[in-house]
């Protein structure tokens, strides 16, 4: 997959919409909450579900590619 497919299918407005959600969450933990640790915990938990989920499919597409060239011999 080149570098222009991934251009041409994510949207413009994605990167800025994860970081102004990333800003806002930040304030609202800094300045209501005054607890760092939970903004933290919060995204590093998703960051680590996502690194999960990420692997999983990869192995997935790892299991499916050496059935395939198992198929073809």
């Amino acid at each position: 997959m080149s570098v222009a497919d991934l251009q041409t299918k994510v949207p413009r407005f994605t990167v800025p919409t994860i970081a102004g959600l990333l800003l806002v969450s930040l304030l609202y933990s800094v300045l209501v909450t005054a607890n760092i640790t939970l903004w933290l915990a919060v995204w590093g938990g998703l960051l680590s579900i996502g690194i999960g989920l990420f692997v999983v499919y990869l192995f997935y597409r790892l299991v499916l590619a050496v059935e395939r060239i198992a198929d073809n011999q």
